[in-house]
């Protein structure tokens, strides 16, 4: 299934909170991998918000949003090698965003969201919660180390 870019655009910019505003969001230890549900305020739309950080490279995690089930609309890898349909390639941090006709097959610079290398996990989180329009969200519970 897909969606239009259009439909993207609509679903990116409306205004969404979480579901569960008392249980916060959970950021390690290594490994851990949750899923959020985000409804949207002024319609039905549900969406999910994926956690996923291995035991392998604790440096890398990823962060995942997803409309109907299965429809990835961003995700932030904190590292790893990709490589666009066009032959554009990224190592390191990245961001899908999706693209009409390729899904989330094209990446773009962390840039897009306002986020450099230095940023904290955290940090990383706020940004792609603020550039989906997440406008009330749990507490986040970050990694002591």
């Amino acid at each position: 299934m897909s969606i239009t870019q259009s439909d993207f655009d609509i679903f990116i910019k409306e205004e969404k909170v979480f579901s569960d505003l008392i249980k916060p969001l959970t950021l390690s230890p290594a490994p851990i991998n949750w899923t959020r549900e985000i409804k949207a305020i002024n319609s039905k739309n549900i969406y999910l918000l994926d956690f996923y950080r291995g035991s392998f490279e604790l440096s890398r995690y990823t962060y995942n949003k997803r409309f109907r089930q299965s429809i990835i609309l961003i995700r932030y890898d904190s590292g790893g090698r990709h490589t666009n349909p066009d032959g554009v390639s990224f190592d390191g941090p990245h961001v899908h965003i999706y693209k009409e006709g390729f899904n989330d097959k094209f990446a773009y610079p962390i840039s897009e969201l306002s986020i450099n290398n230095n940023f904290s996990m955290e940090e990383v989180l706020n940004k792609l919660l603020q550039f989906c329009n997440v406008t009330k969200r749990p507490s986040i519970e970050v990694p002591m180390f």
